[in-house]
């Protein structure tokens, strides 16, 4: 029976079983963000894995020099974000004379339209609260460490096991699976959408930093760090990198210096996020501006950070094993119509007795 004539009943149920996937997503986010975030590490340097056994690396060697190398890069990472912000956070108060005169001319103006929310500002605003803030920030990262000791232990069993992945893949083994073949051409795709996106995150980065130290804002490196993290996370990620140096350029140097910094960042990313990125994203990824926001939006509410910058991998992973690759057919090379490829109709054959009719119109010779 067509689906159409059964009535909405599937449509609901359906719906209702992914209701409470994504509400078992949601549930479990805790034990499912590091065994996320591992897989995903493990098909992006499965390669690298892969070449050194091939230089005659034993296995667990090579996953030994991978998984450390990992794991280095990362508690640099944490560390050096973690150091940069307590440093911040120490030196909030000697911002307050000038945040506090910031907070005066706010709310003046504010008075001025008949909006009184100068105590509002001046809570929000004020030195200690800013300064409690970066420290319950800094705090956060800083415990963020366990989540970040299991994904990679998890990184580092999941990485072993990928040359079982890779046997199960390969057409020449007896227990060939085609999901295997078609996971491992997804982490193709996926490393093709790292690399591009790591390369644009590093451009809009370096000149994201020689922008601030040109202005002279403190702690550059810092916002060149995060805006090259948060570039991972599409549409919203540079928003968030925009707005600290924003306000700490407002609170060091003032409105004019603010100002050029805002107009820095929002000329440097947006060109590269809006302009060249979709040319290169787009052939990677195959999806649209449009799908590719939402997604951030959905995997972020679902799993949180995780989901934010896994959220259009895991988009694409679920296309592509629900309804198989979006590559288009490949018709081939379009030919030229000539007069010989043309087909000319052609009736039933005649009959074997049929007489010969000479041509009424011979050709002269």
């Amino acid at each position: 029976m067509n689906l159409a004539k059964r009535g909405p009943l599937p449509w609901l149920l359906g719906g209702a079983c992914v209701v409470i996937v994504v509400a078992g997503l949601r549930a479990a986010s805790g034990i499912l963000n590091p065994m996320l975030m591992a897989g995903f590490l493990a098909l992006l340097f499965q390669p690298l894995t892969r070449r050194l056994r091939g230089w005659g690396m034993a296995g667990g060697l090579a996953v030994a020099l991978v998984v450390l190398a990992v794991v280095l890069s990362g508690l640099l990472l944490v560390a050096f974000v973690g150091v940069s912000l307590r440093q911040l956070a120490l030196q909030i108060p000697q911002y307050g004379e000038r945040l506090g005169g910031l907070v005066a001319q706010v709310s003046a103006r504010l008075a001025e339209e008949g909006i009184d929310a100068g105590a509002y500002l001046e809570g929000a605003l004020r030195g200690p609260e800013l300064g409690r803030f970066v420290l319950n920030a800094s705090g956060a990262i800083a415990s963020g460490l366990s989540n970040l000791a299991l994904t990679f232990f998890i990184f580092a069993f999941m990485l072993g096991g990928m040359w079982e992945l890779e046997r199960r893949a390969s057409t020449h083994s007896r227990d060939h699976s085609p999901l295997a073949a078609r996971f491992l051409g997804f982490s193709e795709t996926i490393r093709g959408y790292m690399g591009v996106r790591a390369v644009l995150g590093l451009i809009a980065a370096v000149l994201d930093y020689v922008l601030l130290e040109a202005m002279g804002v403190d702690y550059a490196l810092l916002w060149g760090v995060l805006s090259f993290v948060l570039s991972f996370v599409p549409n919203i990620g540079f928003t968030l990198s925009l707005v600290p140096p924003t306000l700490l350029a407002l609170v060091e140097k003032g409105w004019p210096a603010a100002l050029v910094v805002l107009i820095g960042y929002q000329v440097i990313n947006n060109v590269i996020d809006n302009v060249i990125g979709p040319r290169f994203v787009g052939r990677e990824m195959k999806i649209s501006a449009l799908l590719s926001f939402l997604s951030v939006i959905f995997w972020a509410w679902v799993l949180g950070a995780t989901g934010a910058i896994l959220a259009v991998p895991l988009t694409v992973l679920i296309r592509d094993l629900a309804f198989g690759s979006a590559d288009p057919p490949d018709m081939g090379t379009p030919q030229p119509v000539t007069p010989s490829t043309v087909p000319m109709p052609q009736g039933p054959p005649p009959p074997h007795d049929a007489p010969i009719v000479d041509d009424p119109h011979p050709a002269p010779a």
